[in-house]
């Protein structure tokens, strides 16, 4: 699109690439021929029906980040020792033949398989995160597989379901929905767009329901609140469950019909210790007693939408399961206003499936390993591995138990290959740092995880010469080392682009070429009306669920001595993980703090400001102590994905478990405690 007819200026659709829930699509004006400053402007589209035209606060300033001062604008090769991110300059061209003649020499004395690529959705694009896959295919090395934040949840959801997503989330403002429960999700400050569904929601007289372990923004506007400690989730969720059947609340003709193993679900929960739960829960009778009464009065017109934080336990996804049996019991699914909103991804699969197949160019016989990402601390700890390529991906930030990844990176016969756009946590430890373009520079195609459908970005030009997507230095690797004739180089990554949009069907390229992105819902579109779930025969499965499970470990997490708390560890209003650090420097001192309740620093015998020391078995450092009262006693706050730049502070993933969740292989993030002591 020309603007004025200056063929110079033009305006090309953008889509957020980060992994967050609204995957904003919105028009970006460019000066082709400006020297560096080429993007302009970012203006969010207003007639996306889910983004309406406003972007969050984490990324509403993109056109700083492109071209920052502090961007990497060429490649650096270490010439100090790992552990900091002093590098000199390189040429493209010579990083590329150092890191050829590195792979030549690793494959021919230790195989190909020595040679890993890392990778998770720190850019959310399809060629961005998967097209590196035709190198490590043809090379027959070892990839990452997985994530590390929702898969448990995912997979609990898909036992019970044959999918993890069952819901329309714009029926959060439906007409038939009366009730909506927001489960441990801060959509406040995580999914500003959600949230503003809800809040039109409550104007037409919508109730609100919120369980978190703390009372965040949505929480105080919410008709009822209850606080949750970490990990006690299931525990509300059973004796929802149990009242719930005493009070004759429960849909019968819906178990009966389109549900498995209903009948000894309904036996293990009349066998809860229900006072036991309630004394260990903390929970005000009256207040819980209104929200049974709510979930009974709105049965058919209640939905559920529930948050990852919930699941970053060692047990998250039977944690997802008990929450979801709520609705199941209810018969809140297949009408208007019902459901569970959590990842929405799986319906993307019908779009996805032939695109990934091209863009990997991968058969099932293809010689690639997979091993899980979340375990890539452990992984390169083995000396099998001589080698890690790593993009998109921060694991020196994001990975819990931080002290082993670190080691494994520091290992002198690992070669450490970072591609990134600024230097970080991670490319400290890199031999040599790759410059990537940034995804408004690249042509990619996105598939939002909250509503789904698919969305386009139009890369415009990079003034930086070095600078490569992750194709484009992975094609050029291939050339290095001996693939130039093989067919799948052959193409450029805008060749890759636009051949993905010929394999979607006519109607949702039409749109997307026009529009810039294509929804698969509206807001009366009903998934599964005909209650016919993807499962083998069709019904509900809930005949493996149990009701007591990890109930030792909750209660030893749970018996804390004076000085020891539950930590959370939730991204902050401003950033996604450790991104935009640049953007939003202002904030970043609130990576030295640690937060808790008035009524603990009180116990403490601390002051507001005062320098702490905080520990657990994995490692300690010193925080600030600063007050927070919309966390429930004895839970702690330190935010995640502090971004490099505040050299005093330490990443609070040192005290997160190595343990992964033990369903789908994410962090268990928030099963942590620590100690809070005076600092000597």
């Amino acid at each position: 699109m020309i603007l004025n007819g200056e063929r110079s200026k033009k305006v090309r659709f953008g889509t957020c690439s980060k992994d967050c829930y609204g995957s904003c699509v919105f028009l970006g004006q460019w000066d082709d021929n400006a020297s560096e400053f080429k993007f302009k402007s970012a203006k969010a589209l207003k007639q996306h029906p889910f983004t309406k035209g406003f972007f969050c606060t984490k990324y509403n300033q993109r056109e700083r980040m492109i071209y920052h001062p502090q961007r990497i604008k060429k490649p650096l090769l270490r010439d100090s020792s790992k552990g900091n991110n002093r590098f000199k300059i390189i040429n493209l061209e010579n990083a590329l033949e150092i890191i050829a003649e590195k792979v030549l020499h690793i494959k021919h004395r230790f195989g190909p398989k020595s040679i890993l690529l890392a990778f998770n959705s720190g850019n959310f694009g399809l060629v961005s995160r998967f097209s590196p896959l035709r190198f490590s295919g043809k090379l027959g090395s070892s990839v990452t597989t997985g994530g590390i934040c929702n898969e448990g949840g995912c997979v609990g959801l898909t036992h019970l379901f044959g999918t993890y997503s069952t819901t329309n989330p714009f029926q959060l403002n439906n007409s038939a929905t009366k009730l909506i429960l927001v489960w441990g999700s801060d959509l406040s400050n995580r999914n500003v767009h959600a949230y503003h569904l809800i809040k039109q929601a409550q104007k037409r007289g919508v109730k609100l329901i919120v369980v978190d372990s703390r009372k965040t923004e949505i929480g105080q506007r919410a008709d009822h609140f209850i606080y949750t400690r970490p990990g006690t989730d299931y525990m509300l969720a059973n004796l929802i469950v149990k009242s719930l059947i005493q009070a004759n609340g429960i849909d019968k003709m819906f178990l009966s019909n389109h549900v498995d193993g209903y009948e000894q679900i309904l036996t293990q929960a009349l066998k809860l210790n229900e006072k036991k739960i309630r004394e260990l829960l903390e929970i005000k009778h009256e207040s819980f007693e209104r929200i049974i009464n709510l979930l009974i009065e709105f049965k058919h017109q209640t939905i559920f939408n529930v948050g990852y934080g919930v699941q970053k336990d060692f047990y998250g996804g039977r944690i997802v399961q008990s929450i979801a049996l709520i609705q199941i019991i209810l018969g809140n699914f297949g009408t208007p206003g019902t459901g569970l909103i959590y990842s929405q991804s799986d319906f993307n699969n019908q779009l996805t499936v032939p695109l990934l197949d091209y863009i990997t160019q991968n058969t099932p016989d293809s010689n690639m390993v997979e091993t899980d990402l979340i375990k890539l601390g452990t992984t390169l700890s083995s000396d099998r591995y001589k080698m890690v390529f790593i993009y998109n991906f921060n694991p020196a930030s994001s990975l819990p138990h931080q002290k082993q990844i670190i080691d494994a990176l520091m290992r002198k016969d690992l070669f450490v290959v970072v591609l990134e756009c600024f230097l970080n946590e991670t490319t400290k430890y890199a031999n040599i740092v790759i410059p990537s373009k940034l995804d408004l520079e690249t042509d990619d195609l996105i598939t939002p995880y909250y509503i789904p459908g698919i969305s386009i970005n139009q890369g415009g030009p990079c003034p930086y010469q070095d600078c490569v997507s992750n194709y484009e230095f992975f094609r050029r690797l291939a050339f290095k080392v001996g693939f130039e004739n093989d067919s799948i180089f052959n193409e450029d990554e805008i060749s890759i682009y636009k051949k993905c949009l010929t394999l979607l069907p006519l109607e949702i390229q039409k749109s997307v070429e026009d529009k810039g992105y294509y929804l698969l819902f509206d807001k009366n579109s009903v998934p599964f009306k005909t209650l016919h779930f993807p499962t083998p025969n069709g019904r509900i499965q809930i005949h493996n669920i149990k009701f007591d499970f990890g109930k030792e470990q909750l209660e030893d997490r749970l018996k804390c001595k004076k000085n020891e708390f539950l930590l959370i560890t939730p991204s902050h209003k401003y950033y996604i993980h450790s991104q935009f650090g640049q953007l939003h420097s202002e904030y970043l001192e609130v990576f030295q703090k640690i937060f808790l309740c008035s009524l603990d620093i009180e116990k403490l015998g601390f002051k507001i400001g005062e320098k702490v020391l905080v520990s657990n078995d994995l490692g300690s450092a010193t925080y600030f102590l600063e007050e927070n009262n919309a966390l429930n006693s004895g839970v702690a706050l330190i935010y995640s994905g502090s971004p490099l730049g505040l050299k005093k502070n330490a990443n609070v993933n040192i005290f997160t478990p190595n343990r992964p969740e033990e369903l789908g292989f994410s962090g268990a993030y928030n099963s942590a405690k620590i100690i809070i002591s005076k600092k000597v």
